[in-house]
């Protein structure tokens, strides 16, 4: 056999050789991107089923704080105190409807997302800078902080409040906001008012009746001697008339201890500067009387 079919012979083993060697490296290879492909697979299957647990977890979770909010809306509408919240940016982020309506006038939804001093129609700009400083204060307590501020109301009454302050925090226990409860003390300042006119009254009403007691007898021999004085007929004419201005003075003393003896209620007048005193004659009863004949 000659040699160049040998040759052509070996070249051809060695080109077959070539190619199965090529070919298996390529179905190496191949094998490979199947692998690849196949865990990809898996792992894009793992994605979306991790996604899609994940998503019934988010919408399992805004349900519950759906149903949280509606939970806390419907307890704070239920509650007989106004109450509002804000953000850290003192933006007004939620109210019960009473806050709403009784105190400001408006609905929530003109209230939400606004700040106090935006509303100067409705919340007066020194109401709206004492809350601001005494929520400074809260944050510098870190903690439930009250005040108390009069509110002129959206029927038109001056309202005596109780602002309740707690701070609302954030998993690190910063604050993040802020929420008031409001409670009406008017009618429990005017008790107390009322109470202490009445303390007052009773203290006004024994020294009243201590002082006519101990007054009233002297008076009475003082005006029987000047009287004596004034009827003796060697009393030199201006003796009497010094006397008669004297009777005319224990007639006003008099007068006094009567008033002092009809004090029906407690009413005070400045005196001296800042100090004040009694006013016996708004006080009496007879004063009252005196007045309403000249009325009449």
């Amino acid at each position: 056999m000659p040699w160049y079919v040998w040759f052509i012979l070996l070249l051809c083993a060695g080109v077959s050789a070539w190619c199965l060697t090529e070919l298996g490296r390529k179905n190496h290879r191949l094998l490979r991107l199947q692998k690849a492909l196949q865990d990809a697979t898996l792992k894009i299957q793992q994605l979306e089923e991790d996604h899609l647990q994940k998503e019934v977890q988010r919408e399992n979770t805004e349900d519950k704080l759906r149903s949280y909010l509606q939970l806390l809306d419907a307890l704070i509408n239920t509650m007989s105190n106004p109450v509002c919240f804000k953000d850290e940016q003192g933006f007004f982020q939620g109210c019960k409807q009473v806050f709403a309506e009784n105190i400001l006038g408006l609905t929530r939804d003109r209230i939400i997302g606004k700040r106090p001093q935006e509303m100067p129609e409705h919340i007066p700009p020194d109401l709206a800078a004492t809350y601001q400083r005494q929520e400074m204060v809260m944050l510098a307590k870190g903690g439930f902080h009250a005040f108390e501020a009069q509110v002129l109301c959206a029927d038109g009454v001056r309202r005596d409040y109780l602002f309740s302050l707690a701070p609302i925090k954030n998993r690190k226990g910063a604050p993040i906001g802020s929420v008031a409860v409001l409670s009406d003390l008017t009618e429990k300042n005017r008790a107390a008012q009322d109470r202490l006119q009445k303390e007052k009254l009773e203290g006004v009403l024994e020294t009243a009746g201590g002082i006519c007691h101990e007054f009233n007898q002297p008076l009475q021999a003082l005006s029987g001697f000047l009287e004596i004085l004034a009827v003796k007929s060697d009393a030199p004419p201006e003796a009497v008339a010094y006397i008669e201005k004297a009777l005319a003075q224990t007639d006003r003393m008099r007068t006094i201890t009567a008033k002092l003896q009809g004090i029906t209620h407690y009413e005070n007048m400045a005196y001296a500067g800042n100090t004040k005193i009694t006013d016996i004659h708004k006080s009496s009863r007879q004063d009252i009387q005196e007045r309403t004949e000249g009325t009449d």
